[in-house]
């Protein structure tokens, strides 16, 4: 018998509203007697934060384990951020490394970006910056407390701190394919900011000669197409300083003067 899915948006509902207990308790109801992944999921979230129950980041790992096979990659995301920070058990950066490459083979684009700058870098980092992804009521990034990144920060292992050169090296073709597959994205309701990085991204390393294919006016393209299309700062600042060239490739350099100047200058300075 599968689960009313009418129950899942009711619980959505109640969580967005406030009503914590309602949703805990329909996401439980749809987790362990229907088998229902995203009830699974979305209640993996609450108790990672600790909504209506006590934090319990042991049950909430074993849950987002159970979801790995959702379609999109989010549960192995939120996964190997926790193996990453020891929350629920163990530090584990090798499993962490392949929990976001089975993300990113699912197509998840935060697990995609993050492969694309761990191998541009050429070591395993935390994105301090993101706590999870949520997917209550649809898949978006929830950001950290800056508090607790500085908490968190306050321990040092050096041996773990090799380990994260030790796992990968830096790989301007693998970034190079992580950017570019995260560039094809094309839902920017949910990822239009991280579509427009993407883009920015990968137009940049054409441009630039990074990675396997040299190619500025494809590259160009692409960036004007993050600069107006995803609102993407770093691209419309790359095309005003670069505006005389980027004027070869047949970039209308006036239109993102125009973007530039329409409210965003003050974030430049």
């Amino acid at each position: 018998m599968s689960y009313d899915q009418n129950k899942r948006i009711k619980a959505d509902a109640a969580f967005v509203e406030g009503d914590q207990e309602t949703a805990f308790k329909l996401y439980e109801e749809g987790a362990y007697e229907y088998h229902d992944s995203r009830c699974a999921f979305n209640l993996a979230f609450m108790y990672y934060h600790g909504y209506y129950v006590n934090r319990d980041y042991e049950k909430a790992r074993k849950l987002y384990d159970a979801t790995s096979y959702m379609l999109g990659g989010e549960s192995n995301f939120n996964l190997a951020l926790m193996h990453m920070r020891g929350q629920g058990g163990t530090v584990d950066l090798e499993k962490a490394l392949s929990l976001m490459q089975t993300s990113a083979a699912a197509k998840c684009i935060h697990a995609q970006m993050y492969l694309g700058v761990a191998y541009t870098l050429g070591y395993i980092f935390d994105p301090v910056e993101t706590e999870c992804i949520s997917m209550i009521p649809f898949p978006r990034v929830i950001y950290r407390d800056p508090t607790s990144i500085l908490l968190e920060g306050a321990g040092f292992d050096q041996r773990m701190e090799d380990l994260r050169y030790e796992l990968i090296e830096a790989d301007q073709d693998t970034a190079m394919d992580m950017f570019f597959k995260a560039s094809l994205h094309l839902d920017h309701t949910y990822a239009g900011k991280e579509i427009g990085q993407a883009r920015f991204e990968y137009g940049r390393g054409l441009v630039e000669g990074f990675g396997p294919e040299y190619s500025p006016k494809k590259g160009y393209k692409m960036i004007e197409n993050a600069a107006i299309y995803g609102d993407n700062i770093q691209a419309m600042q790359y095309l005003s300083r670069n505006a005389s060239t980027a004027r070869i490739y047949g970039i209308d350099t006036r239109r993102i003067t125009l973007l530039l100047g329409d409210g965003k200058k003050e974030s430049l300075e």
